[in-house]
């Protein structure tokens, strides 16, 4: 049976032993690509949701995320063993902790709790002021571990799907005509975006994934609104809705997006729960695949 209920989203344990065993934090910088993401798959062999990477995604991960391979460590026991990775991201005063993994047969010893320390330690001298985090909801023992580290619940979040497919038509929906924005165009309209992103959805991480589209669209009553997201050649991801328009508006937004692209998986990270937009994207056929607790921690 897998352990999901003492990992954590990136699959730390959240053990709390007494003994304290000789370990080492070697900066992730030291590893391949490819190292790195063996290591991490497999932290996650036993987790419920494995999330596996090769090389080349994890050379993407990193790029799109800012995380910075030498504030980020490997774990290697009195053995000189690996025995997790920890990932760092760095923006400007703020720091992201993510891609953290135990292997699951080198459990012992607080290793979770070590990475965090030297991630910690490592954002400090970065000089970052904020250090954030997310955690499935549910994960007690992981949620604990934070909290014990200083982490503050800040919200809860969704991470949300749709399968392939057209949406049923709308005829109202189908009578208007969608603007599509000119690449050029999109960091523009990024900007005007509301505040409050989560890392992996901020402007930052959309421009440095690329491969962006946007379309605008008025509506009969005269509303306007507009939607960026990122096409790879098999999903469609981080969808952003532009502020202070109608649900409707985002709805026929999303409607355009999906009956252009209907052959896309699609995925949206981080959705606060408490979203005014959130019926629109469930009238598009998007459901819960399950929550995050976003947490921070201020020096």
């Amino acid at each position: 049976m897998a352990r999901d209920d003492v990992l954590t989203e990136q699959g730390t344990t959240a053990d709390e032993e007494p003994d304290m065993p000789e370990r080492t934090a070697v900066p992730a910088s030291a590893y391949s690509f490819d190292q790195l993401a063996d290591i991490y798959n497999q932290a996650r062999v036993d987790y419920i949701v494995p999330m596996p990477m090769n090389g080349k995604r994890m050379k993407e991960y990193v790029i799109n995320y800012d995380v910075s391979l030498d504030a980020s460590v490997v774990a290697l026991n009195d053995d000189h063993l690996e025995t997790g990775v920890g990932m760092l991201g760095l923006r400007d005063d703020r720091a992201w902790i993510t891609r953290l993994g135990v292997l699951p047969h080198r459990r012992k010893g607080r290793i979770g709790w070590f990475m965090m320390e030297s991630m910690l330690d490592s954002a400090k001298r970065h000089h970052a002021n904020l250090v954030q985090l997310e955690v499935i909801a549910g994960n007690d023992p992981a949620y604990n571990l934070f909290q014990k580290c200083g982490f503050e619940e800040t919200r809860e979040l969704l991470v949300i799907r749709r399968p392939p497919g057209e949406p049923d038509p709308i005829p109202a929906y189908d009578a208007l005509t969608p603007i599509h924005m000119e690449e050029h165009e999109i960091p523009i309209y990024l900007e005007k975006r509301e505040p409050g992103a989560s890392w992996v959805e901020e402007n930052a991480s959309l421009i440095n994934a690329g491969s962006l589209r946007g379309i605008r669209l008025e509506m009969p009553d005269g509303d306007t609104g507009w939607v960026v997201f990122q096409r790879t050649p098999f999903q469609l991801m981080h969808f952003v809705l532009s502020a202070n328009m109608q649900l409707e508006t985002a709805t026929a937004l999303l409607y355009h997006a999906h009956k252009e692209y209907a052959m896309q998986d699609s995925k949206k990270e981080n959705l606060p729960v408490d979203h005014p937009m959130w019926p629109a994207f469930q009238a598009m056929g998007y459901f819960e695949a399950f929550r995050r607790i976003e947490m921070f921690l201020y020096f």
